[in-house]
């Protein structure tokens, strides 16, 4: 068995984890559209709330939607960029103590409390589809939409935070080899 032999039979896991690594790019195509629609989103929110001043003060039509299509708007950023937040461990942590403790014993408290906020996630919308049903018969005042709209915005928040949680705990998990979770620095507390 010659030296080329012996890196080729080395290479399969380096070759492997590459492999795995196909995920990162779905990962971070789903993160940028999530941004994108919190982008609109904030468009609409913007939009909406500026141009009810101007047809107040300045075109006086009759459209008297604005509030709520804003309130839409808003609804939607806030449930998509919930999800982006926990995405990006951005979400808010109380780490009294975490920063004393080995990083081992920090993965384990991590992934256990991914855990359960991925169970509690999957319950929610689990019993979720409810709401859709129901708002889908409930018509926002001024507008051509049902409230299964607003709804609709806690339920992709929920499949995001869900596709998300599940990411960050695979890869976790792995030793990181799925490449799919956001960069953490456990020194961010200066």
């Amino acid at each position: 068995m010659s030296l080329s032999d012996a890196e080729t039979r080395a290479r399969p896991p380096a070759a492997q984890a590459a492999g795995m690594r196909i995920l990162a790019v779905p990962a971070r195509l789903l993160e940028t559209l999530v941004k994108i629609l919190v982008v609109l989103a904030l468009a609409v929110v913007l939009a909406f709330t500026v141009g009810q001043v101007a047809d107040r003060y300045v075109l006086k039509t009759q459209f008297d939607a604005h509030d709520q299509i804003a309130r839409i708007g808003m609804v939607w950023m806030a449930f998509l960029g919930f999800a982006l937040g926990v995405r990006q461990r951005a979400n808010i942590r109380i780490e009294v103590i975490q920063h004393f403790l080995p990083e081992a014993v920090r993965r384990v408290a991590g992934v256990f409390l991914d855990m359960v906020m991925l169970a509690v996630a999957i319950v929610l919308l689990v019993n979720g589809w409810q709401l859709l049903e129901v708002g889908s018969f409930q018509a926002i005042m001024g507008t051509p939409f049902y409230y299964d709209v607003m709804y609709g915005a806690l339920l992709a928040g929920l499949v995001l935070l869900v596709i998300f949680l599940a990411l960050r705990i695979a890869d976790t998990l792995m030793g990181g080899r799925l490449g799919v979770d956001a960069v953490t620095d456990h020194d961010d507390h200066h």
